[in-house]
């Protein structure tokens, strides 16, 4: 008998703040097991404040990575394995746009912490510092969120995040 391919089954734990979040716009990735595997763990919270933005004309949740301003952040955090991990780095445009880091999240009173990985917003113009700072993010009719497929290449999102005017 053939020996079974060995599975990798080392999860990592995720924190999502926008999009991603159960009942959200792009939920459906982490639900898709075409992307990989992805099961909601838990409700938790940042434990530093950061700024939590709508931006772009696509009105992108952005967590920007500047500690002590904005509010304490809340999402979920999903078990997720490298499958996954490699699909939304993907489509999270990671090097272009976000960059995938591990901070520690807080899990509830009496729970402490855990390391999750997270995509931060580490380049961005400091006007995005003057928008609406959230605790949490929820997709409106005041400010839809437009699903990448819906989105035109003549204006990617990264456009709406560079320092200099555009000619």
């Amino acid at each position: 008998m053939g020996q079974a391919k060995k599975v990798s089954s080392a999860l990592s734990k995720l924190f999502v703040y926008g999009a991603l979040k159960y009942g959200q716009p792009s939920n459906s990735i982490l639900a898709s097991s075409g992307n990989g595997f992805a099961k909601f763990w838990c409700k938790a919270t940042t434990t530093q404040k950061l700024p939590l933005v709508i931006a772009t004309r696509y009105n992108i949740p952005f967590l920007l990575n500047k500690p002590g301003v904005g509010y304490y952040v809340t999402g979920e955090i999903y078990e997720v394995d490298d499958r996954m991990l490699n699909s939304l780095d993907n489509l999270e445009d990671c090097e272009e746009i976000y960059t995938r880091e591990k901070h520690d999240m807080n899990i509830g009173v009496g729970e402490g912490t855990v390391p999750c990985w997270v995509y931060l917003l580490q380049k961005y113009p400091e006007n995005l510092l003057s928008l609406r700072y959230l605790s949490s993010y929820e997709n409106s009719t005041t400010h839809p969120y437009i699903m990448r497929h819906r989105r035109t290449h003549k204006h990617p999102a990264q456009d709406d995040l560079t320092y200099e005017a555009q000619n």
